[in-house]
């Protein structure tokens, strides 16, 4: 019984960490405070 709730436990907080992961780093380039350099190859 422990190894299952411990197995749903994690399978949960690894979804919940990816799906914030995403939003927070969609986020940032959505509203700007995340822009990177452009490459000096893709400049021409």
């Amino acid at each position: 019984m422990k190894k299952i709730m411990k197995k749903a436990i994690v399978k949960v907080a690894a979804k919940v960490c990816s799906s914030m992961a995403t939003s927070v780093s969609a986020s940032a380039c959505l509203w700007g405070a995340y822009q990177p350099k452009e490459p000096k190859s893709l400049r021409k």
